[in-house]
């Protein structure tokens, strides 16, 4: 780590203050502050030229004649993968860089674990299937043009970018096949910054104007603080198979609900629907998931439960978006509906969750129960608001039953 320290120091990276340690639970490299720093002030600060990314990678002596070779632009995140299969640890420009990359990686993917993808939930799904893919196309590719590189030391590279690169709004490069967009970048030391949707305090940025890149408090860091930055609001699944961790308690995890399954929840609820109906839906677009960070079913919910229990009357000539869209409060009885309605479909959704978890394997069954957890929270917190409104209805019956007595007496009194 020394070696790394003073490679970074010598390409003129800024980190005072900082130190790189292994954290409790030995997972892995952290960066912890040695000193406070003010919100707004810079923790890290690199130039640009040392952001990993594809442009920079075809610009290299070695990259640029391999790639005229084989008359093909590639793709960002090939190029990238192709740069951290070929770079010699010994004799590499960034060999004290390499030195301290992990020589494993956790993630499914890299432990040979191949899950069937009907055991996993909907959050995941697509993920893996999109992972196995690229993985795949990738190794084929770059084995054929480069017949000396082997699948385990691709499948390596490959850990290497997706688990470590960062999102860099990138400037076009003829030699890059940009079709998919170029937003990726490994930036070194920035890249042990480790996750925290909650209390990270880290907010990195690119300032091209200045060229170099920065990593900002976004509030106060005290003295002894691990420093952390947000991969995004990724449920644990997704930071299993992406990162290779997992976390305690993550507010990340969700539930989706496809149309499909809204529909299906809808009807067992007793909610009559037609065609109308669901192309209202297709036109609103909101989606229906839970999220474990909700107080109870979210608005986007709640908004296609309404647009379910609509008229054909106020469906008719759009009239739904003035219902819909308006600022207006939604009518008690109304609103009483959406909520009845509502806890049928979440305790069935539920119920639904369970019976799949009990038949999924060992290796994938936590991240079923982990859903079940996020209806659980989902239920209870729209059952807790369904006493509070009814409270508060009895509460003005009560007042409103007292104002007309009082009104009584004092007509009688006259």
């Amino acid at each position: 780590m020394e070696e790394f320290i003073k490679w970074c120091k010598a390409r003129g990276y800024k980190f005072d203050g900082l130190e790189i340690t292994c954290p409790p639970g030995n997972c892995g490299n952290g960066i912890y502050a040695t000193t406070g720093f003010r919100t707004g002030k810079p923790i890290i600060t690199l130039p640009e030229h040392d952001m990993i990314n594809s442009a920079l990678v075809v610009d290299l002596p070695f990259y640029k004649k391999k790639l005229a070779k084989i008359n093909e632009k590639m793709k960002p995140m090939e190029i990238l993968t192709m740069f951290f299969s070929f770079e010699d640890f010994e004799q590499s420009a960034w060999s004290p860089y390499l030195k301290v990359l992990p020589k494993t990686f956790d993630t499914p993917a890299f432990k040979g674990i191949d899950y069937d993808v009907n055991t996993l939930p909907l959050s995941i799904r697509k993920y893996w299937i999109d992972q196995k893919k690229e993985i795949s196309e990738i190794s084929e590719k770059l084995r054929h043009l480069f017949p000396e590189l082997t699948h385990d030391k691709i499948l390596w590279a490959w850990h290497v970018v997706n688990t470590r690169c960062i999102f860099v709004e990138n400037e076009e490069h003829d030699n890059v096949d940009n079709s998919d967009g170029d937003t990726i970048a490994v930036i070194p030391y920035v890249d042990m910054l480790n996750h925290d949707p909650e209390k990270y305090q880290g907010v990195a940025l690119h300032e091209k104007r200045n060229g170099r890149y920065v990593v900002q408090a976004k509030r106060q860091i005290q003295e002894g603080e691990q420093i952390f930055v947000c991969y995004g609001a990724h449920d644990n699944a997704r930071l299993l198979v992406e990162y290779g961790f997992t976390l305690p308690q993550n507010l990340g995890a969700k539930v989706l609900i496809p149309q499909e399954v809204l529909l299906t929840l809808a009807k067992i609820a007793g909610i009559k629907l037609t065609r109308e109906h669901e192309m209202v839906l297709e036109e609103v677009g909101l989606p229906s998931h839970l999220y474990a960070t909700d107080e109870g079913p979210s608005w986007s919910l709640r908004t296609n439960v309404r647009v379910m229990l609509l008229e054909h009357w106020q469906m008719a000539n759009g009239r739904w978006k003035k219902i819909i869209y308006s600022h207006d409060p939604i009518d008690d009885e109304v609103d009483q509906k959406i909520d009845e309605k509502l806890e049928i479909m979440l305790k069935e959704l539920r119920n639904g969750v369970v019976e799949k978890t009990k038949k999924m394997p060992n290796e994938t069954k936590w991240m079923w129960e982990e859903q079940v957890k996020v209806c659980d929270v989902a239920i209870e917190s729209l059952e807790k608001s369904i006493k509070e409104k009814e409270e508060e209805r009895k509460e003005e019956e009560r007042r409103a039953e007292e104002s007309k007595a009082t009104e009584e007496v004092e007509k009688s009194e006259e």
